[in-house]
């Protein structure tokens, strides 16, 4: 009995923890048909008490592709500011780097889905989905504010960006999203998808290429599996 409590608290006090702790969400999107026929926007902003988001389509979504490419995404006209480098001298090369670190991370993830490939600005696939896209905000906050009012959102970081994915074989944009988030209220201690008071944007990074995942998997969490067979 003592230990079935002790599991159950466990499991709550996750729960509030990871409710405050960095995540990536999807702020506006865009879903092309299977067939092409319709197109729907869907933004986060748009909703009200009542009836939530509109959003209307028709026709199936785009999935299971045989191949995934990534272009590393555009990162020029992004705004880079917060805790990325020892010194301003780096912060341009921190910021070049950074479309590759993420290009890393999606085909890590994205391999979960499919093969998936880095390819470079001058290579084009012929089948399969090209993901690419643009930065727009990263951020790293402040290891010291985290430090000392993390837990109240001082300091957090945050990471904005625009992802597009195209079907190859028809040059087909089946999908696009704005996504953005951040180490939000994580304190010192950070978690085990936030940095505390360490180096923020390579957690965050690592969180939008996950959702970049979740986003584009028809069932990530396999919901609605069995683990055996009852007809009844």
């Amino acid at each position: 009995m003592q230990s079935q409590i002790m599991k159950s608290f466990i499991v709550i006090a996750s729960s509030l923890l990871l409710c405050s702790c960095a995540d990536m969400v999807v702020t506006k999107s865009s879903v092309s048909s299977s067939e092409g026929r319709a197109r729907a926007t869907v933004d986060a902003k748009d909703f009200d008490a009542k009836d939530g988001v509109h959003y209307e389509t028709c026709g199936v979504g785009a999935a299971n592709p045989v191949a995934i490419y990534i272009r590393p995404f555009c990162i020029d006209s992004a705004i880079f500011r917060g805790d990325e480098a020892p010194s301003d001298g780096e912060m341009p090369i921190r910021k070049a780097l950074t479309p590759v670190a993420f290009a890393n991370d999606l085909k890590e993830e994205l391999s979960k889905m499919a093969p998936s490939l880095v390819i470079a600005e001058n290579e084009f696939p012929t089948v399969g989905w090209l993901v690419e896209g643009q930065f727009d905000l990263v951020d790293g906050g402040s290891p010291l504010a985290r430090f000392f009012f993390g837990q109240f959102g001082a300091g957090q970081s945050m990471l904005a960006l625009h992802v597009k994915v195209t079907e190859v074989a028809t040059h087909r944009v089946v999908y696009e999203f704005d996504m953005a988030g951040g180490s939000r209220g994580q304190g010192k201690l950070g978690t085990v998808r936030a940095s505390g008071l360490g180096k923020a944007t390579p957690f965050d990074l690592r969180n939008a290429a996950e959702r970049v995942l979740l986003v584009l998997s028809p069932d990530p969490f396999r919901f609605g599996a069995r683990s055996s067979l009852a007809l009844r």
